[in-house]
Parts: structure tokens; C-alpha cells; sequence
């Protein structure tokens, strides 16, 4: 806790933390861990013991540290843009050693002066979810649930992910539920956006 106290964290977060049976840490703006409760200890099979202040999540012995540079990336992110960052993590997890996935939100953490100073994160469990269907093969480790530019709107993006899977506009209505009308004229404006004109 001596890192913790260093960049002025109440003691309230890390014990209101520390009570919770979901998952939750904070790491510095080097993402260098500050601290994870005991479930996220439970949650990546390290003893009670465990202590994860000083190390990076390269350093963590557990399967998920191959993905340390993607989750670098989100740190970095969400210190840069001053908000939420939300991704779906599956890995094997907890004990038994479980496929699971996990919705991880990371958010910025400031000190008294209103500075980022870290992040601080909170995982919960996905339940009845899968997105296997729509990744015909290999599931991704991480997904970011951020698009990627501002050029279309949150819906726009549903579509778009749902044509790329090769869903028909009645399907796409039915899953958004939305009228296979809206969803064409969704499409329509996402082709007039980005120049795309039928013959």
C-alpha cells in the first residue's frame, strides 16, 4: 500500500475495493500495478498472498500477460482521451481454469489536483453471452467496445458490424430491433458518407 499512499488514494477506494467480489485495480501512468484485490487475485489464480504493486502485466504469471501490450494500449487511451474504456477479455480464468469473458472497464485516475495519475479498472462477469457466432474461428482476446473513428453513429456501427458478419437487413432489424427499412436507410447513409455509390 506504500505506492498507493504515494499517489495520495484514499484508503475508503482501495478497502471499498477490497470488499468487493468482483474484480477491481488500479496501476500508475507507467501502468505499473498500484493494486488488485482479492478478486482479481482469486480471478487470475494467485494465492492470497500475491502482491501486485511494482510489477507490469507482462510480469503477472498468468496466461493473460501475453496480452500486456493490448492492455498498455487501453491504459494509454484511457489516460490520453480522459474516459471509459470498455473491452470484453476471454481467457482462461480462476482455479479451474475456466474460458470465460469478462467486461473490463478501466477509467482515468486523478489525484488532487485533477491530474491523471493512473487508471483504475473494474471486471465483471459476462453472462450468457457469446460471441462466437459472429467470429466464425478464433475469439479475440480483447475487443474494444469504442469505435474506431467518429464518422458514424453508435448505430451506424451496429450495422455495419452485423453486414460484415453477412446478416440480411430483416436479420439486422430483428437483432437491433429496428424495422429492416431503418436498417436500409442506416446503410444508405453509411454509403453516402464514405462515397459509395450502387450502379
Amino acid at each position: 500500500m506504500d505506492y498507493a499512499s504515494k499517489l495520495s488514494i484514499s484508503p475508503q477506494v482501495i478497502n471499498t475495493m477490497e470488499q468487493s467480489n468482483e474484480p477491481w485495480g488500479i496501476k500508475d501512468k507507467n501502468s505499473c500495478w498500484i493494486f488488485g484485490n482479492q478478486a482479481c487475485k482469486f480471478f487470475q489464480n494467485f494465492g492470497n498472498s500475491f502482491d501486485y504493486e511494482g510489477r507490469y502485466d507482462n510480469e503477472l504469471p498468468w496466461d493473460g500477460a501475453e496480452f500486456a501490450k493490448e492492455y498498455v494500449i487501453h491504459d494509454q487511451s484511457v489516460m490520453k482521451n480522459k474516459t471509459r474504456v470498455c473491452s470484453l477479455e476471454t481467457h482462461m480464468y480462476g482455479k479451474d481454469k475456466f474460458l470465460s469473458s469478462y467486461f473490463c472497464e478501466k477509467y482515468p485516475l486523478y489525484n488532487n489536483e485533477y491530474e491523471c495519475v493512473g487508471t483504475m479498472f473494474h471486471c465483471y462477469k459476462v453472462e450468457d453471452f457469446s460471441f462466437t457466432r459472429l467470429f466464425r474461428g478464433k475469439l479475440p482476446a480483447s475487443i474494444l467496445f469504442q469505435p474506431p473513428t467518429d464518422l458514424f453513429t453508435k448505430r451506424e456501427w451496429d450495422v455495419i458490424f452485423l453486414i460484415l458478419q453477412k446478416y440480411t437487413s430483416k436479420q439486422i432489424g430483428r437483432m437491433l430491433n429496428i424495422s429492416y427499412r431503418t436498417v436500409e436507410t442506416h446503410l444508405s447513409r453509411i454509403y453516402k458518407r464514405i462515397d459509395i455509390h450502387s450502379k
